[in-house]
């Protein structure tokens, strides 16, 4: 069945929840799903206008997704290929070699923006008014604050007990999250424990580790006083 959604696979749920709400404010519509198999499984009953998906999947890359589908419509299809974007903190130039050969319709780098989505699928996805109501920042901002605090303490456990590829996976979930809601202090500090654990861990792991922690709280004291702030008098 043909569908006006564009299909969004990101197994990040603050980082779906912003791609969702950036799409809602250009007036394209969207369906979220976690994994390259929930995609795999919802193409085959409906047919989007365009699949954006992460490199980074809990069960498989997105260049991997993006080799399935492809073979699945050269062996089911007539149709046109549906267009298919990769998007990742991974540089450009090794996503532009990993995709190579597989007709990927664009590429972009986190963190994404508004203008970017809207230069890529304006040529392929007719725009509408809204009709979503986009995610309000704060509620984005708790929950990644809410998702950084349980980072904390699994970080400290792994750094603790040298568990480095346990650290830099959780690091680069929680680098990617703060960098789409462009909060450079902690993606920063996240970006710094995930370099240091799969390079050369040393003791200024616990330096980035506090100001991660830092950051995480300077955070929460600006959530906190953006609710307790009055509403403005009305003129």
């Amino acid at each position: 069945m043909r569908s006006a959604l564009i299909l969004v696979v990101e197994d990040h749920p603050i980082n779906r929840r912003m791609l969702q709400a950036q799409l809602a404010a250009e007036g394209w519509q969207s369906e979220l799903v976690a994994t390259g198999a929930e995609a795999l499984l919802w193409l085959t009953h409906t047919r989007p206008v365009a699949v954006i998906t992460d490199y980074v999947l809990e069960d498989m890359t997105g260049v991997e997704l993006l080799h399935r589908v492809r073979r699945w419509e050269a062996d089911t299809s007539a149709l046109p290929a549906i267009p298919m974007i990769l998007y990742s903190g991974m540089s450009l130039d090794y996503l532009q070699r990993e995709s190579r050969g597989l007709d990927c319709t664009a590429i972009l780098t986190k963190p994404i923006s508004r203008a970017q989505l809207r230069q890529t699928l304006a040529p392929i996805v007719a725009q509408k008014m809204p009709t979503v109501t986009p995610a309000a920042p704060d509620d984005l901002l708790t929950d990644l604050l809410q998702f950084g605090y349980l980072q904390l303490a699994s970080l400290k456990l792994s750094i603790k007990n040298q568990r480095w590829a346990e650290t830099a996976s959780i690091a680069h979930g929680l680098r990617g999250a703060a960098a789409v809601l462009q909060l450079k202090e902690i993606s920063q500090a996240a970006a710094e424990i995930e370099n240091q654990s799969r390079n050369n861990p040393s003791e200024s792991m616990e330096d980035a580790y506090s100001r991660l922690q830092n950051a995480l709280e300077r955070l929460a004291l600006q959530l906190n006083a953006s609710r307790a702030m009055p509403l403005a008098k009305p003129l």
